[in-house]
């Protein structure tokens, strides 16, 4: 785990005092120490930038497997992710409800009318 210093400043680690200049590059427990303590560092890394702190980390989202255009328009463009096709399923569906829900409606229309190799 490497880190790096926005600024010079002097955490007290390991019972003692460690200076650091700005631009100074951290790895190890120290970098896993800094960040914890929300010093500011930025992370280097990509175990850095994975590091979340304890009871902060982002929820898996869970896309069903099957559209429920019933469901809120999140879980909705959720299901459809970047996928044109499947813009245009829920883009049918959701016009074919008596009450299309017209921002809903927007935004499939431009999912399906975008090329997936962009």
């Amino acid at each position: 785990m490497r880190v790096k210093t926005r600024e010079a400043f002097s955490p007290y680690y390991n019972y003692g005092l460690v200076p650091l200049g700005k631009g100074e590059e951290v790895s190890g427990a120290l970098a896993l120490f800094l960040l914890e303590t929300g010093s500011p560092v930025d992370p280097v890394d990509d175990d850095a930038k994975a590091w979340r702190p304890p009871g902060r980390e982002e929820p898996e989202l869970e896309v069903p497997a099957e559209l429920d255009i019933d469901a809120n328009a999140a879980d909705v463009l959720a299901w459809v992710g970047d996928d044109p096709e499947r813009a245009a399923e829920a883009l049918a569906a959701e016009q074919a409800k008596d009450k299309p829900r017209s921002t809903l409606v927007k935004q499939l229309e431009k999912l399906a009318a975008s090329d997936p190799d962009e």
